[in-house]
């Protein structure tokens, strides 16, 4: 019976090593007991113990529903989700120790250096953790629209501040994990790249770059009147072999020397992952 009781233990042990969060502690169990004897952490932390004694000891924590059984080497952990004082002991030793739970204050903070980019662009991303300790890992977490989740680790200089510089493709939403603390999320939005070209007395091409073919799409042709640009014809957007990231426009139009015309890809047009774009300028 004790040994079926043992087994059954140590599959709980397991268990509760495999959901440990990054937040913990150690203690070591030597023939004196328990160092160091008290242990404070914050709630949704761990708490782990390593058998470093030459025979079996346990682990029985009150109040947090976890016992462990060790032998020499071994180790495991107890999760702490909630705070409070916790009392735990080695049964039949006389050894006891004290975890203290404070509720969990850890943040971290995230901003951009640009909420707007155009494809191509980079942005740095920033921000800081409570700890304001350097040497502490956090993870970027990229939410691209219609793309799969990136996450990149950054550790923490001194003060406690990371930055990361990002290079999105489309729309992206960014939020920084600093062990148990998720940060606000900040959302860069893309607009496609329109590049505009005079090729030829009156022929132009405007080059339109993303991360997928902007092909069938409709372009806006404007030239600026009073200040202001007005739409007087548009174009559609036709594909390039062998290139699923470069389109283009090719078309011939007259209008009086000194015009200012600019391209614009409106947002009907750009879709889900992108914000409407325009060209630079450019003077028949």
């Amino acid at each position: 019976m004790r040994k079926w009781l043992l087994a059954a233990v140590a599959v709980g042990v397991l268990a509760l090593g495999s959901t440990a969060v990054a937040g913990s502690t150690n203690v070591a169990i030597t023939a004196a007991g328990f160092t160091p004897q008290n242990v404070s952490v914050q709630a949704g932390d761990t708490v782990g113990w390593t058998n470093s004694d030459a025979v079996r000891h346990r682990v029985v924590v009150t109040g947090a529903n976890c016992s462990l059984v060790l032998d020499p080497t071994q180790s495991s952990s107890c999760a702490f989700p909630t705070a409070g004082t916790f009392n735990y002991d080695d049964p039949g030793t006389g050894n006891t120790g004290t975890v203290t739970v404070a509720p969990n204050n850890r943040s971290v903070t995230l901003v951009a250096s640009r909420a707007v980019g155009i494809f191509g662009d980079s942005m740095t991303l920033a921000g800081v953790v409570s700890s304001k300790a350097a040497g502490e890992k956090v993870t970027v977490v990229a939410h691209p629209v219609g793309l799969p989740e990136t996450r990149t680790d950054v550790t923490t200089t001194a003060g406690g501040n990371w930055s990361l510089l990002v290079q999105p493709r489309v729309k992206t939403t960014y939020q920084a994990v600093y062990d148990t603390a998720t940060s606000a999320s900040k959302t860069i939005s893309l607009r496609p790249r329109l590049t505009f070209q005079k090729v030829g007395r009156h022929q132009y091409l405007v080059v339109v770059l993303g991360s997928h073919s902007f092909a069938g799409k409709r372009i806006d042709i404007a030239r600026r009147v009073g200040g202001k640009y007005v739409t007087f014809r548009s174009a559609t957007i036709g594909s390039i072999a062998r290139t699923s990231t470069t389109s283009v426009v090719y078309f011939t139009t007259v209008v009086p020397p000194g015009t200012h015309l600019r391209a614009f890809l409106p947002q009907s047009q750009a879709g889900s992952d992108y914000i409407e774009g325009h060209s630079n300028f450019v003077v028949q």
